[in-house]
């Protein structure tokens, strides 16, 4: 991975914030501030004449707003990452969605904590998670893959029993030739290109489309609910931010709010139902797919689809691995070909977890087919 720092172009109207992340990017190692602008048309001049390689883009701006600017840079600029920098209202987080749907590759919320200290050093997270998220694009894999990607299998292959290698730790034995016949949930988990990956996804599905879905997407509060209210327009299936209480069934996709750990339980009576939990992160994220899949492997199912889709880092391997331990389990893991980053599908494939690995365009179709297998 190369070692030259990532030149940042911060765009904010707010000469405040403009200093905030001036400030907490200088800190940061890995990034280089190459300025800070008041406007988008002033960002669109500058990168005319001094290409960056990651811009942080306020979502709302005078003369033109920030999907207005990240429209033009995916346009001139589409080696350019841009970030936005996304207020804590509604209207924020429904722009920063359609921002995300629209090429942007992640956001950062503005620091709402009350303690300066506290929120300029989780202002230096993020954009350390920033950092990372592009170095990553850009040699198209984690760096922690102990596998190139051209030796793994070909995308909607299946994949081979392992040889020689010894399985990894929580994986399972050789899976079987075919998909379990009696499949009663479908689980998802999805980071980093999750909005644009789901909003591709998703409204592909039937209304008829018979296994109840519960999805993690790594995202704060507030935004979940308005990923989930956009999704539900677009989509044949009810789609909600899942609550205390919810029934899983078909009909619905419930996608795990911000800032909660989802699990899944089985009532009294046999109906599966959702729970909330405030439980220490798990793989630094609340929620967690590997909590939502593992808890999916306590409730005594026939059978369960997991799907991990675009994302940084290994959450969901452990919650397959449970998954497969537990009852019949086909796994599919997006390629890394149509992943915005191949990390979590990468960690599920290094592990041996995945049944199918398919492109994007290719998972609705095949999740179609294999709801209809029932016996």
């Amino acid at each position: 991975m190369s070692t030259a720092p990532l030149r940042v172009l911060i765009v904010d109207d707010t000469a405040l914030y403009r200093k905030i992340l001036a400030d907490a990017a200088s800190q940061v190692p890995g990034l280089e501030v190459a300025a800070a602008v008041a406007s988008g048309p002033i960002a669109l001049n500058r990168l005319a004449t001094d290409p960056v390689d990651l811009v942080l883009l306020d979502v709302f701006m005078p003369e033109m707003n920030g999907p207005e600017v990240l429209e033009r840079i995916r346009r001139d600029y589409p080696k350019i990452a841009v970030v936005m920098i996304s207020g804590a209202t509604g209207a924020d987080a429904a722009i920063t969605i359609n921002a995300l749907a629209n090429g942007a590759l992640d956001f950062i919320p503005k620091p709402q904590t009350a303690s300066f200290t506290d929120g300029m050093a989780r202002l230096r997270s993020q954009l350390a998670h920033v950092v990372r998220l592009v170095q990553i694009r850009r040699i198209g894999t984690t760096p922690s893959s102990s596998n190139p990607s051209s030796s793994l299998p070909a995308p909607g292959s299946k994949l081979p029993a392992p040889n020689s290698p010894p399985p990894a730790p929580g994986s399972t034995a050789p899976r079987s030739a075919r998909p379990p016949l009696n499949l009663d949930i479908l689980l998802i988990g999805v980071s980093t290109g999750g909005p644009k990956t789901l909003q591709e996804l998703l409204p592909r599905l039937p209304a008829d489309f018979r296994l109840p879905i519960v999805l993690v997407q790594h995202m704060p509060p507030l935004f979940t609910r308005t990923l989930a209210e956009q999704l539900d327009k677009v989509c044949a299936l009810r789609v909600k931010e899942a609550a205390e209480g919810d029934l899983v069934r078909p009909g619905q996709i419930l996608i795990a709010p911000g800032g909660r750990h989802l699990e899944i339980f089985r009532q009294p009576e046999g109906a599966l139902a959702t729970r909330l939990t405030d439980a220490p992160p798990v793989n630094s994220c609340r929620p967690a797919v590997d909590v939502l899949f593992q808890s999916a492997a306590r409730c005594g199912l026939r059978g369960a689809l997991s799907l991990i889709l675009t994302g940084m880092g290994e959450d969901g391997a452990n919650g397959v691995a449970a998954l497969k331990t537990a009852l019949p389990t086909w796994s599919i893991a997006q390629d890394e070909a149509t992943c915005v980053i191949y990390g979590m599908p990468a960690a599920v494939v290094r592990r041996d977890l995945a049944d199918e690995i398919l492109p994007l365009p290719a998972i609705a179709p095949r999740l179609i087919e294999l709801a209809r297998t029932r016996f």
